[in-house]
């Protein structure tokens, strides 16, 4: 049994927002839900949650969605948050460790994350990255062999070490068995005084385990969403993953930039949406559906013509 715990206690200040940064929605849907629905789609059978600033308003939308959540408090880093999730995850085999901010992840990358750890029987595999500039990452350090020896995060690496682009993305997978083990061997000696997750690699290499490393081949997909402009952004990039898959699938969109379709809706192969509509919610359309431009459907179906500038609500 794989269970996902998403990491989603962090402030996000840099959002300059009163909402909690993982209730910020991506193309009309919280991030934080985002995630979970990855997390299920690559095969995860259970997804806790991990809380902390702003829960009094993200707990509500979790036991909206079925989710479990625990709470961090006091916050004193990456791997204290997932030993606070322990008590819920004792049934698992794997535990893969998400972020709440990083809504682009695909669930094949996270297959692809289960499958090294997997097939090499280590203790835990990391996902990484090489961005165009990896200032304020921590960074992947190996071997001669290629192999990982350590992450070591920004504040703490050497000038050397930082001249390393290969870093580290927060998103892992543990064998089960010894993840107590390995939490129980980090300690908080760097410069936040904080209990890194990421020290998880030297507990696991000192104790004669492997561990083994994947690279994402889209440095977006793992890019977490720091600040309103890279909120932006994703919800741009799974908008054009939205359009392109109905393109692909027989949907006719003469314009497809100047629309909006959230991905919670159905649209059948041969409808079509003109220039500047907007489908979101739970909206059905048949493949008789025909918006023309300036088109609003929310939360309800259309299996007909809708002259332009037409709006039909199912709320």
């Amino acid at each position: 049994m794989v269970h996902a715990v998403i990491l989603a206690a962090g402030r996000g200040t840099r959002m300059k927002s009163p909402l909690p940064k993982v209730l910020h929605p991506v193309l009309g849907k919280p991030m934080i839900l985002r995630v979970a629905e990855t997390a299920a789609r690559a095969g995860c059978e259970g997804v806790t949650a991990v809380v902390g600033f702003g829960r009094e308003l993200v707990t509500p939308l979790l036991d909206g969605a079925g989710m479990q959540w625990v709470v961090q408090e006091p916050q004193l880093g990456t791997a204290h948050a997932l030993q606070c999730a322990l008590p819920s995850i004792s049934e698992a085999t794997e535990v893969l460790v998400l972020l709440g901010d990083v809504p682009l992840l695909r669930a094949e990358t996270i297959r692809a994350l289960l499958d090294s750890r997997r097939s090499s029987d280590a203790a835990m595999s990391v996902l990484t990255a090489v961005p165009p500039d990896p200032a304020g990452y921590g960074r992947v350090i190996r071997g001669d062999d290629s192999s990982v020896t350590r992450i070591v995060e920004h504040r703490d690496a050497t000038p050397a070490e930082l001249m390393c682009t290969e870093i580290n993305t927060g998103i892992m997978v543990f064998d089960a068995a010894c993840l107590a083990g390995l939490l129980s061997g980090i300690g908080n000696g760097n410069a936040q005084g904080e209990y890194y997750l990421t020290d998880a690699v030297e507990v696991a290499l000192a104790g004669g385990r492997r561990v083994s490393a994947v690279a994402s081949r889209d440095w977006l997909e793992v890019r977490g969403v720091n600040d309103p402009l890279h909120l932006a952004e994703c919800t741009r990039a799974i908008r054009t993953r939205v359009v392109n898959d109905l393109l692909l699938s027989g949907v006719t969109i003469p314009d497809p930039d100047g629309v909006w379709i959230e991905d919670s809706a159905v649209i059948e192969p041969g409808a079509y949406i003109g220039r500047c509509c907007r489908v979101s919610g739970s909206s059905v359309l048949t493949s008789a559906a025909r918006l023309l431009d300036f088109c609003v459907v929310d939360n309800a179906s259309v299996d007909c013509e809708m002259p332009e500038g037409s709006v039909r609500s199912g709320a």
